[in-house]
Formats: C-alpha cells, sequence, structure tokens
C-alpha cells in the first residue's frame, strides 16, 4: 500500500505556487523580447497615402466644397481611393472632423436623377442614334443604371452627362 502524505493541501498549494512561478518566469521572459517586436514594428510601419479629410462637422446630405476638404499626408491600413473625393460630392452619413472622405461615406453627385428625361445614344462606327428615354433610378457618372425609352422598350445604359446616358 502506497504510503499517504501526511498533509495533502499543502503539498497541492505547493504544486499550484511552483506551476504559477513557471509561468510568471515565462511571461517575464517574453516582457523582455517584447522591446525588439516594438522596435521591429516601427521600422515597418505603414506608408503615409495622402488621403480627402474633413475639416468640420458634416451632417448628412452636405454638397461638398473645397472648404470642407483638406488633403493630408494619412496612415492608412489597407488601400483606399480617397484622391477622387473633390467638391460637388455628397455626403451619406454624418461625417466627423477629420474623418477620412472615403466612399460609401460620401458619393459622386448624381447627374441623373429617378423618373428623369435623359437622351439616350447609340454609336456605331461613325453612326449616331438619339432617342428620348427615362431613366428608372437615380445615378452618377459612369454608373449603369436601366432606361425606359420612347419606344417602350428596358435597356441598360451607363451615365456620360447630366440627362445623357450611352449604350455601350
Amino acid at each position: 500500500m502506497p504510503a499517504r502524505p501526511k498533509y495533502p493541501v499543502l503539498i497541492g498549494t505547493l504544486v499550484a505556487l511552483l506551476a504559477l512561478s513557471a509561468s510568471l518566469s515565462r511571461a517575464s521572459a517574453q516582457d523582455a523580447i517584447a522591446p525588439s517586436r516594438v522596435i521591429a514594428a516601427a521600422q515597418n510601419t505603414a506608408p503615409t497615402q495622402r488621403a480627402a479629410v474633413a475639416t468640420r462637422l458634416l451632417p448628412r446630405g452636405t454638397v461638398l466644397t473645397a472648404a470642407d476638404i483638406e488633403y493630408r499626408d494619412t496612415t492608412v491600413r489597407g488601400p483606399i481611393d480617397t484622391n477622387v473625393v473633390a467638391p460637388g460630392w455628397v455626403t451619406r452619413r454624418l461625417i466627423g472632423a477629420g474623418e477620412i472622405l472615403r466612399m460609401p461615406a460620401v458619393e459622386r453627385p448624381a447627374l441623373v436623377s429617378a423618373n428623369q428625361s435623359v437622351d439616350v445614344e447609340f454609336t456605331d462606327r461613325n453612326v449616331t442614334l438619339t432617342v428620348r428615354g427615362v431613366a428608372t433610378r437615380a445615378a452618377s457618372l459612369g454608373e449603369r443604371i436601366p432606361v425606359r425609352t420612347e419606344l417602350g422598350k428596358r435597356v441598360e445604359a451607363t451615365v456620360v452627362a447630366p440627362g445623357r446616358v450611352r449604350i455601350d
């Protein structure tokens, strides 16, 4: 028969303290390595990009002016496409001062509105055909929208100017 320890609680406590001591020594060894990780991270900082930033609090629906936009070199994680934001764009939500102006928080101005009469162009080499139609939704430059022509046909067209769409 194996011998039973005289003080089992004391022995259990000592084993627990030894395990805790070992885990603390591992943690302090990792903390000693941490400054080198900080230095490595500082050397691999993300590059700065030129980004459009709001100069003031912009409520939803604000048409941006030159005074609302400031271009700054900003550290940004991941790719952004902010260099196209310009006066005339519209805010889709509340934007705080200093916040980067990017889609979908801001959008291009709509050149065609829903139910607006538009010129529908079709070009094939030297021949250009233009008919009247009605845009079924609002769209900005370069967007594809469905259009009902005056003959009742539905076509997909790309917005090319205010009140003008082109069938590709």
